[in-house]
């Protein structure tokens, strides 16, 4: 027979009362249901007088305390500094992202004017294609982060490498082996795409006046664009196609450290909330095998005559709240 103290479920203790020949009635269902509630309270306002009572309690046991006080007054330094980082991650990062978007909208409007005539078209069209860039970055990492992929770590350039990996493109060797790419990897070569004309559109935005008083065939257009502008031209486009290239690989990097943290988030606040409900159920099964135990207890006192100790915890009282809990079947 199973010692009344190592019962702790509600399953345990229905199979308990059925090996006594003790049967569950729908009342008692309904009184543990009751004592469930009842405790869920009791649980919920003990949370809330604690938080309530902190800083009294503080103060009161303030000797107790009295060295983390000192750590605190240490360690000042190093929570100014913390929060000014989180500060600026939290709110410099999604200001910058924001100008970035912005300065990138603007470059792209001038290459889309070239083949587009309408400037309101051009400026919606730009906008399009710089938020495509920024959502596609986050939509990789929770694509992956659904699938748990995680990628490989970088490694340094090498010749060796390059080889390996171009074999492995021509089917090359004895030991060839397919390897797994990303679950989001449409995606990711979308990006690419994406980039590219982005860039494309911010160079053919700054060449757009030369482009335009460029006379006879294409090919002879670039010929002559090449071999006839002078190094203030060249540096104008070099400088504006560095420019778009830095602002795209921040925003998209940007992008991918808010998607990054935005996932640690939502673990934590569900890891919080998923911690807490098993705390209140285990609570609540308790307080459901209590009941079952204390009406086999009441049970095996009238058929035996005797005492039985009496299996109510202090933990879960059958009286909380004023719920009066009936054992009687």
């Amino acid at each position: 027979m199973p010692i009344y103290s190592e019962i702790t479920t509600l399953v345990e203790a229905e199979q308990f009362a059925a090996s006594q020949g003790i049967r569950i009635t729908a009342t008692d269902r309904e009184n543990i249901r009751k004592a469930q509630e009842a405790e869920m309270k009791r649980l919920v306002a003990l949370s809330t007088s604690e938080m309530q009572s902190g800083v009294s309690r503080w103060v009161e046991r303030f000797n107790v305390f009295y060295p983390r006080f000192l750590e605190t007054l240490m360690g000042i330094g190093d929570v100014l500094m913390s929060f000014t980082q989180t500060l600026i991650t939290s709110f410099g990062v999604p200001v910058i992202l924001v100008l970035l978007l912005i300065v990138e909208q603007q470059r792209v409007v001038h290459g889309i004017l070239l083949f587009e005539a309408d400037p309101g078209l051009a400026s919606f069209a730009a906008t399009a294609l710089v938020l495509l860039n920024l959502v596609l970055e986050v939509l990789i990492h929770h694509v992956e982060h659904q699938e748990n992929y995680r990628p490989s770590s970088g490694h340094r350039f090498s010749l060796r490498l390059w080889l390996q990996n171009m074999a492995y493109t021509l089917g090359i060797g004895n030991n060839w082996q397919s390897q797994s790419v990303s679950p989001a990897q449409r995606y990711k070569k979308l990006l690419r795409l994406v980039t590219f004309s982005i860039l494309a559109l911010a160079l053919a935005g700054s060449m757009r006046t030369v482009i335009a008083n460029s006379d006879g065939a294409w090919y002879s257009a670039m010929v002559s664009i090449v071999l006839r502008s002078d190094l203030s031209l060249m540096f104008t486009w070099l400088g504006g196609l560095l420019f778009a290239s830095a602002a795209v690989l921040a925003a998209q990097g940007l992008s991918r450290y808010v998607a990054l943290r935005t996932v640690e988030g939502q673990v934590k606040m569900m890891a919080r909330s998923g911690k807490q409900q098993d705390e209140y159920q285990n609570a609540l099964d308790t307080v459901a095998a209590q009941y079952v135990l204390a009406k086999v207890a009441a049970a095996q006192v009238r058929q035996n005559g005797k005492d039985i100790p009496e299996v109510v915890t202090p933990a879960a009282p059958f009286s909380t709240n004023g719920v009066q809990l009936s054992l009687t079947e």
